[in-house]
């Protein structure tokens, strides 16, 4: 009869030392309190201190902030895109529906009408929340680039730390019985005025406790940090924002997709956040016409060199004319890298330029209103009973 196996018979046991390393693992242990060091750091410890803010990995990290500031710009002018065209749609079909006569309103028009309110709610939400987002962005940008101002601060005040003496040790005990100790002539000397002695040289002996304490890295690596932060913190916003390139880009593609028609001016940067640094969301917008004088702003979308829709749009740093990439470049290698603005009298080099994405999405706007010129008539019509149709 074959032996009968025994349930169980290899199912790993627990030991003692292993429940100990798996309760270890659970409850890990308390680090002892901090201390401030005794010594200041040694050449090879500084050299190290300075390797770390010389080869610091964040170039990923700040990719993925610049990333991060292109999606929310290019994803606050979609959704008030698509905003725009579904109030144009709806607007059409009220034209075209009052020139035929018709006043009543088709079931399809109310449920458009429903429709296009909620997305209102919904793109106003997301467009603040894009907001917020893009000064979080900017924010973290500005942490990490006084980061680097901040290991630098570190390191020049580890560096200025003085190496401190060693402690001198009292009491060195010597082996064997004690001898008594003699004076100059050679007689013994008496105890009383032997140990008095010793106390007085413990006395001249430089204590330990007596000095001041070091100031850690992590002391100084808090402070450098604060001191930024406060720094930072005491700029306006519109310091903090409406001097930046990222936010300016953001609210120009915020305002041509709220105002693509109309070629309203974006307001003043002074003028976007209020005295308690809160964005003033769509002030421009909902003001009163009768109180607002508006300038309207024309953009050629023809480049002045070329004279032909520009298809790469290139703006600079200088003035605010803009070309077409090919001739812009091809204009300045000709002049061997500098030359004065085609337009005005500034002075333009490679490095001033930079794909203008607000012209760009302007080009394209219109290139796609061309080929809706059909698709919006052509939509909408009346059937024999007189109701009015349209394509969903």
């Amino acid at each position: 009869m074959p032996p009968r196996l025994v349930q169980g018979s290899h199912r790993p046991r627990t030991t003692a030392s292993g429940s100990a390393s798996s309760a270890s693992r659970r409850d890990p242990a308390e680090l002892p309190p901090y201390e401030p060091p005794a010594y200041p750091m040694n050449d090879a410890a500084k050299r190290a201190l300075a390797e770390i803010s010389k080869n610091r990995e964040t170039r990923r990290y700040e990719q993925h902030l610049v990333k991060s500031a292109g999606y929310l710009r290019d994803s606050v002018g979609t959704i008030n895109d698509i905003l725009f065209l579904r109030r144009s749609h709806l607007a059409l079909v009220v034209e075209r529906r009052q020139a035929l006569g018709v006043t009543e309103k088709t079931e399809w028009e109310v449920e458009e009408e429903e429709y296009t309110a909620r997305m209102e709610s919904v793109v106003a939400t997301l467009t603040d929340e894009s907001e917020a987002a893009m000064r979080e962005v900017i924010d973290r940008r500005a942490e990490l680039e006084d980061e680097r101002q901040v290991l630098a601060v570190v390191q020049e005040q580890i560096s200025a730390q003085k190496p401190r003496r060693e402690p001198q040790h009292r009491g060195r005990k010597r082996k064997g019985p004690k001898r008594p100790p003699v004076d100059s002539d050679g007689e013994d000397v008496d105890d009383e005025e032997h140990d008095g002695a010793a106390e007085d040289d413990d006395e001249d002996m430089p204590d330990r406790e007596d000095e001041t304490p070091l100031t850690g890295v992590r002391e100084l690596l808090k402070s450098a940090r604060e001191s930024k932060a406060d720094e930072y913190n005491a700029l306006s916003a519109h310091e903090r924002y409406g001097l930046n390139n990222d936010y300016i880009s953001f609210k120009k593609t915020w305002h041509d997709a709220v105002h693509p028609e109309d070629q309203v001016p974006l307001p003043d940067a002074s003028t976007w956040f209020d005295a308690l640094g809160r964005p003033t969301t769509g002030a421009a917008a909902d003001g009163d016409d009768d109180d607002l004088m508006i300038e309207r702003e024309i953009i050629d979308l023809k480049c002045p060199l070329s004279l032909q829709t520009m298809k790469e749009p290139y703006s600079n740093h200088k003035c605010k004319h803009t070309f077409e990439k090919s001739a812009i470049l091809d204009f300045l290698r000709t002049n061997g890298g500098t030359a004065q603005c085609p337009v005005c009298s500034k002075e333009l080099q490679v490095k001033d330029l930079y794909l203008d994405d607000l012209i760009l999405r302007k080009i394209k706007r219109a290139e796609q209103a061309r080929r809706r010129d059909v698709d919006d008539t052509s939509d909408i019509e009346v059937n024999d009973a007189g109701d009015l149709l349209t394509a969903r």
